[in-house]
């Protein structure tokens, strides 16, 4: 990409989108968006689950739609382990506009609402990819909206290098989503971040990795696990598996599950130093 088209392409997902197209639902148990104010919890905590970007680039009008990824379901792995002692819900969204705009969708905010209005003494956001960083700016943006843990996924928190790939390479009706990934805006956007979460939030990560490349294949190790997010304190899990098969594959399931159900404990300056020694075999810049 020139200078000239990343300074296009870095206006453009920054540029605000219209109310983007959402559904937010009951997948076990099952419950349409229109009956959630009407919502029976069976669980004392309720898991809300958010994907990333879902490539389209035959049918590229589907990206205008709110449609459920694959595992979103109740035949997934992750479903079935999650609802052995959660309601599990799904949050999807037209990949339309910058993913800044998802997390302000009036659509997330509502269903958020309706899940706390049900009396769930937990609520959990896991979001995997670009849906990473969905849930943790919902969090960061709105403290008061009832969540108490937040796990992300793979999540690009500083970017992909895959959203420079020039235009004619990407789904026209994907490109400020995939733009709004840009490693320079997510920089941008993360340096106007409030990213003290209240401590009361607990906050976990998971960070994915293949093989000996320095990340998933598609979002380095150093974005899934940013400085921000260490200066916190907020733990991170290593899975080995890619990108794609996070949400699917045993070791990711596994870890998910783990930090879900069980209680997520802020690091210490020397968990999160030795960490980082064991992932970037380095010390931390001074």
């Amino acid at each position: 990409m020139t200078p000239a088209a990343a300074a296009v392409a870095f206006a453009v997902a920054l540029t605000p989108a219209a109310e983007l197209p959402t559904k937010f639902w009951g997948i076990t148990p099952d419950v349409a968006e229109a009956d959630l104010p009407k919502l029976k919890r069976k669980a004392d905590t309720a898991v809300v689950l958010v994907h990333g970007l879902m490539p389209r680039p035959i049918r590229q009008g589907l990206a205008e739609a709110a449609d459920p990824h694959a595992w979103q379901k109740p035949t997934g792995d992750l479903v079935k382990a999650l609802a052995a002692d959660a309601d599990v819900f799904g949050f999807s969204y037209a990949q339309t506009g910058p993913v800044d705009s998802v997390v302000l969708s009036k659509g997330l905010r509502d269903g958020v609402a309706a899940v706390k209005a049900a009396g769930y003494k937990e609520i959990v956001l896991v979001g995997h990819s670009a849906g990473g960083i969905v849930v943790r700016r919902f969090v960061e943006l709105f403290p008061d909206a009832g969540v108490t843990k937040v796990v992300c996924v793979a999540a690009p928190h500083r970017g992909s290098d895959w959203a420079r790939f020039p235009d004619f390479t990407l789904p026209k009706t994907q490109q400020r989503f995939i733009r709004s990934l840009l490693p320079d805006v997510r920089e941008t956007q993360a340096k106007g971040w409030e990213c003290t979460a209240d401590k009361c939030v607990q906050f976990g990560v998971v960070i994915c990795k293949a093989g000996r490349i320095d990340g998933d294949g598609v979002v380095g190790v150093r974005s899934q696990w940013p400085d921000e997010l260490q200066e916190q304190g907020v733990p991170a899990v290593l899975v080995g598996c890619n990108h794609f098969d996070a949400m699917k594959c045993e070791r990711g399931v596994k870890a998910i599950t783990e930090l879900v159900q069980g209680k997520v404990v802020r690091w210490t300056p020397e968990q999160v130093e030795q960490a980082r020694k064991a992932l970037f075999g380095a010390e931390k810049k001074k």
